[in-house]
């Protein structure tokens, strides 16, 4: 019975990662309780109650897990990094907390990687747990609809005080359409999460017809966001997959693509002039400018100040270069920019690591994202999807970025599968 309730508690960890649209406090508490904080406390709880009634708490490396080792490594050096640089920064009481979070969610996250490497049946454990969430997000979005036709509209700082708000969108499309999120409150997070669900799914979930259509209705979620960041995170995902090119290299999607092609471009040109009255109709032109444009004023000439902001921070003296303002040092220095919001930032982790931890968190960093690329088979996909998110924005306070990059590092080394590959042949 223990061990089915822990198997809930997995599944319920993964499948609602990022659900913080659902606070198991009710706004009632001093930060919100979301169903991953609930779950996998529970399910470091209930390993340790095992191994207690088992009278042993050895624990079993097996490789994937051992390969995690360097990472456990770059990772205590950059929490040691982020501490010292906290403890004599510009905030050090908000930026303790605020590095508390990050140890809780971060630790958590690894040890989920942890147990969905040692589950007997990993592929079981991911389908099952990206079905709940596709199930979940279907409700929330359809909630979300449904509250927007009513008017409802919600802000990201502002905690649910009734049913109706926790379905409330929290970002729209000019006003036009509301960008669904899921059970994430923010669509640019919902966009990354759906893509590191992709990733998971991918590497775990084996080809069939049921797994294809989750990763259908992965596509079409993200495209609901209307996220900039999360469609690039998911393109860099597949770019950089080589099970993609693989199936576009043959005739038979070649004959498709080229069909496709020559039926949209006949029918660009036939109907030219509705296709034109309807862009104006909708106003698309202006819309896609002011998405992608970086000029000041607009969304990407705002990211484009914060982060030259936050570069000038960290060059303003020696002592910033190289600790740093301290973590969660960000809003007192954007002060002119977000008000009195305790959650400004730059809005890129690169800039934001550089700015409040110093260089060499910045290094650790890019340690946890290169070394993977050249040492782990098949890790490319994942670190470009993650690595490209995080260029105009910050995933580092998502658990689901520690459990992915985590399981990454878990992946076989190249080296060994050269190896391998040339021993073959003289054994044969």
């Amino acid at each position: 019975m223990l061990k089915k309730l822990e198997y809930i508690a997995v599944v319920g960890s993964i499948a609602l990662i990022g659900a913080d649209r659902i606070d198991l406090l009710g706004g009632h508490g001093l930060f919100r309780l979301t169903p991953f904080l609930l779950f996998a406390p529970l399910v470091v709880l209930m390993q340790i109650l095992f191994k207690g009634l088992s009278g042993t708490f050895q624990f079993t490396l097996i490789p994937p897990i051992r390969r995690q080792l360097p990472f456990l490594v770059a990772f205590a050096l950059f929490l040691f990094f982020s501490f010292t640089s906290t403890i004599f920064g510009v905030n050090p009481e908000r930026g303790i907390v605020a590095l508390a979070d990050l140890v809780l969610v971060s630790v958590l996250g690894y040890y989920i990687s942890v147990r969905i490497l040692a589950d007997p049946a990993p592929q079981k454990l991911v389908v099952r747990s990206v079905s709940v969430a596709l199930t979940v997000w279907l409700i929330f979005c359809a909630g979300e609809c449904i509250t927007w036709s009513h008017g409802l509209f919600r802000l990201e700082e502002e905690p649910a005080t009734s049913i109706e708000y926790i379905f409330a969108p929290t970002a729209t499309l000019f006003g036009m359409v509301p960008r669904l999120s899921g059970f994430s409150l923010d669509s640019n997070r919902a966009g990354f999460i759906l893509v590191m669900f992709l990733g998971l799914l991918d590497r775990f979930g084996e080809n069939t017809r049921y797994t294809r259509f989750l990763r259908v209705g992965i596509g079409l979620f993200v495209l609901l966001t209307f996220s900039r960041s999360g469609m690039l995170c998911w393109f860099a995902y597949y770019i950089f997959s080589r099970a993609l090119w693989s199936r576009l290299m043959t005739r038979r999607v070649a004959i498709g693509v080229a069909t496709l092609a020559i039926v949209a471009s006949s029918a660009a040109v036939i109907y030219r002039k509705e296709i034109s009255d309807l862009f104006e109709l909708w106003q698309l032109s202006d819309i896609v400018s002011e998405r992608f444009s970086g000029e000041q004023g607009t969304s990407g000439g705002n990211h484009i100040e914060l982060m030259q902001r936050g570069l000038e921070t960290w060059a303003s003296s020696t002592r910033t270069v190289f600790t740093g303002i301290g973590f969660a040092g960000s809003p007192r220095v954007l002060g002119d920019f977000f008000g009195d919001s305790k959650y400004g930032n730059f809005h890129s982790l690169y800039v934001t690591v550089l700015a409040e931890l110093g260089l060499p968190a910045f290094l650790l960093l890019l340690i946890l994202f290169l070394y993977p690329v050249f040492a782990r088979s098949g890790a490319g996909p994942f670190i470009a999807a993650i690595a490209l998110f995080n260029l105009f924005l910050q995933s580092h306070m998502e658990p689901i970025f520690w459990v992915v990059l985590a399981i990454v590092w878990s992946f076989q080394e190249k080296n060994r599968k050269d190896e391998e590959s040339r021993r073959r042949p003289l054994a044969s």
